[in-house]
């Protein structure tokens, strides 16, 4: 048995390969944020920067959902690179919680405002916004499982819907650079209703979405 056990040693140590080692959280969030930018940049390019951004930051609550919106985007990245390696602590998914929150409380910040004018309207009409989130939030968001694709078997939950929840938080604060201003009801009902959809989509299939992504094999 004993020589047995040491053949099986020499054989692993004749076919090891050098494990490439991951780079750290902060250093591939930042490397996924610049790809982001490069989606942004070409959106920005097809449809062309629009001039209402002052208009909207002026808003009640129009300033606090669009950089909610950004900031989810980015430390919801961060989040995931952290909760996708083994041994950290799982508590780094509520590190996107707060801006989530402030981005969506800006949402919902607007909608009274606009109650209490008299203003509020939801309607169909605008509903290629969503549809615009979701494509934009499609090329990043197959960049970052891809990037996360080992989380597969470790913690495909919080792995999926971090990676949603990003992609789709940038993506709709790049949407809100190229596309028509709307009222903050019509803002919540599809830039809100599209990233929770997403996410919900993602919590279900986590283990099937990173499985389809492929597992890391070393």
């Amino acid at each position: 048995m004993s020589r047995d056990t040491d053949r099986l040693i020499e054989q692993l140590a004749l076919e090891a390969v050098p494990v490439r080692p991951l780079a750290s959280p902060m250093q591939r969030t930042v490397g996924w944020l610049a790809a982001s930018m490069a989606v942004v940049a070409v959106l920005a390019v097809l449809l062309g920067w629009r001039g209402g951004m002052p208009a909207d930051m002026a808003v009640p609550g129009g300033g606090l959902a669009w950089w909610g919106s950004l900031l989810t985007g980015i430390v919801a990245a961060h989040a995931v690179f952290q909760v996708s390696v083994p041994g950290r602590s799982p508590g780094w998914a509520w590190l996107a919680l707060p801006p989530a929150l402030a981005w969506f409380a800006g949402m919902g910040w607007g909608c009274l405002a606009e109650a209490r004018a008299g203003t509020l309207a939801f309607g169909l009409e605008s509903w290629h916004c969503a549809l615009m989130i979701t494509v934009v939030s499609t090329p990043m968001l197959l960049v970052m499982l891809l990037l996360v694709r080992h989380a597969g078997v470790l913690r495909p939950v919080p792995t999926a819907a971090l990676a949603v929840l990003s992609a789709a938080g940038l993506s709709s604060a790049a949407v809100s650079l190229v596309h028509g201003q709307e009222s903050a009801a019509l803002t919540l009902l599809w830039h809100g209703g599209a990233v929770l959809l997403l996410c919900a989509l993602a919590a279900l299939s986590g283990r099937p979405l990173l499985g389809w992504i492929g597992y890391a094999r070393r």
